[in-house]
């Protein structure tokens, strides 16, 4: 028994050896490599709105991808999706020659010991002013993000996995942003079976949007028809 603990406390300590000596680049790469495993994909999804100012009842959608970029989602009412992409955060990260990362420290997240990476685009004209990724260098996998974007101001997301961590498709997100300067798009009154109250001025507060992904179908084709 001595033994097998012995061996055990070894194991964990080469392999977090290990995970330190990565490379920030080596980090996002397996992150990348799991996503790129995905040339399409389906999946259903709910979506929830936590707003001060909006009251809005949950939506149902069904997101399509196909690779290289193509993504359409369907939703009975409006949909409120960042960039109108839920894996934008994976999207994001594809183009390594569009941004420096710098690998800074090490942070335990829900248990799960992660290394963390900043990213800083290397064009002024981007959105994305500075990011942020608590990476499970291990299984490549982003377990949260901090985004500072010039339209939105700071989103923090949260991942969460089941069975399709390996291709680093989460199975919900949850995004926390500054009501103040997060921009709800003006379509939303459109949507049937919510209603709105917006003030003449935001309050500074937080807000959330909750989206639960369920039913996914990867790598078993779509149709380009989908996406006209």
């Amino acid at each position: 028994m001595i033994r097998f603990f012995i061996f055990s406390f070894l194991l964990t300590l080469s392999f977090t050896k290990c995970s330190e000596a990565q490379t920030a680049s080596q980090v996002i790469n397996k992150v990348n490599t799991n996503f790129s495993k995905v040339n399409d994909y389906t999946a259903d999804m709910n979506i929830h709105l936590d707003v001060s100012f909006v009251k809005m009842k949950d939506i149902a959608a069904k997101v399509y991808f196909k690779k290289p970029k193509k993504i359409k989602v369907k939703a009975e009412g409006i949909m409120l999706l960042p960039k109108q992409n839920p894996n934008n955060i994976q999207a994001m990260l594809e183009d390594t020659n569009s941004y420096n990362a710098i690998k800074t420290r090490a942070e335990i997240i829900n248990g799960v010991s992660t290394t963390i990476i900043t990213v800083i685009p290397n064009a002024d004209t981007s959105d994305l002013i500075l990011g942020k990724f608590w990476i499970d260098a291990a299984k490549g996998v982003i377990l949260k993000s901090n985004l500072t974007t010039r339209s939105n101001g700071t989103m923090e997301i949260e991942h969460f996995y089941g069975a399709n961590s390996n291709y680093a498709l989460p199975d919900k997100l949850i995004f926390t942003f500054e009501t103040s300067k997060f921009k709800l798009p003006k379509a939303l009154v459109v949507d049937l079976g919510s209603s709105t109250e917006t003030p003449d001025k935001p309050e500074n507060k937080k807000g959330k949007i909750t989206i639960v992904f369920s039913n996914y179908l990867v790598n078993k084709g779509v149709d380009d028809k989908v996406f006209k």
